[in-house]
């Protein structure tokens, strides 16, 4: 049966960074095609798709939706589409699947698995370094183990399955991600090696971390990107350290609280490299001490503050 490919992220790994690949594709795929309708933002995935199957008031009709994939399915095509933002609840699919039904099309949902708690890591760090969220770490945490795409049996297998979608699981493991989107890449149909995978978005160093905080909603005014800014003065000073929120009291007692998603995702059959997945879990998360040289920090900062013209 002819398949639709909906790879919903989740977000946090590493989406936009095969969707950079795979709208750049200049090779034949042997079965799927990555369309170039519904494009939003830089990174070319299929947002406008997502927006539009969540009655997303950013949903714009001229950028191609349901419709425009009705072309595609028109012409005999096997899609490949992908965003972070696709929704995985029911009554948001149930379009697609019935979409799909006409045409005679199975809808598969590609999923990555990620150790939950550096997801919650990550999750964090991108929601400070977009001013999104200005709460403590221990805040966030609580009410963020409730997101959907966590909840792998109960918001996502169960869900899903009985619309008749077929799953299909990957792994996310940091630093074997090109070799993964290659082999994923080669699932599909489209020829990649591990090199033409290249991560554009990385995580805040704690000095950035703690200045996003500290003066983020001014930095917002500024004409000089705060991404701009922070590379430059980051590398005169020598930060370097990665980000994470999770120390060893915070870690034990999200793990209770996530114990069941390890014990599903440990369950699920993935496409490859299951056992090493597995020993990516639980893994002492570095934290984010108090930065240790006040004094270089608040030169760092007044230096900030200047360039931007704050």
């Amino acid at each position: 049966m002819r398949r639709v490919v909906l790879h919903v992220g989740p977000s946090k790994t590493a989406s936009t960074t095969l969707q950079q690949f795979l709208s750049l594709y200049r090779g034949e795929a042997k079965t799927f095609t990555y369309p170039e309708w519904g494009w939003t933002r830089p990174d070319n995935g299929h947002h406008n798709l997502a927006y539009e199957l969540r009655n997303d008031a950013r949903f714009n009709p001229s950028l191609g939706g349901l419709n425009a994939l009705r072309k595609n399915l028109t012409q005999g095509d096997q899609v490949f589409l992908s965003s972070e933002d696709f929704p995985i609840h029911p009554r948001a699919i149930a379009p697609l699947v019935k979409l799909c039904e006409e045409f005679g099309y199975e809808l598969e949902i590609l999923f990555f698995l990620r150790d939950p708690i550096a997801r919650l890591n990550s999750m964090y760090t991108q929601q400070i370094k977009t001013f999104a969220d200005t709460r403590r770490f221990v805040d966030f945490v609580q009410t963020a183990v409730n997101e959907d795409k966590l909840n792998i049996r109960d918001a996502v297998i169960k869900p899903l399955s009985a619309l008749g979608v077929k799953l299909t699981f990957a792994p996310f493991i940091g630093s074997r991600m090109g070799e993964i989107f290659a082999r994923v890449c080669h699932h599909y149909g489209f020829e990649a090696d591990p090199t033409n995978f290249s991560h554009s978005n990385p995580a805040p160093t704690p000095e950035e971390v703690a200045l996003y905080r500290q003066i983020g909603h001014r930095m917002e005014k500024s004409t000089v990107s705060h991404w701009e800014a922070c590379n430059r003065l980051t590398r005169k000073y020598g930060f370097d350290r990665k980000y994470f929120g999770f120390d060893a009291h915070l870690i034990e007692q999200t793990r209770k609280r996530l114990q069941s998603q390890y014990d599903d995702i440990k369950s699920i059959g993935l496409l490859f490299m299951a056992d090493e997945l597995a020993e990516t879990f639980f893994t002492e998360k570095p934290k984010c001490a108090d930065i240790e040289d006040q004094e270089k920090f608040l030169e760092f900062k007044h230096d900030i503050i200047s360039y931007m013209h704050l």
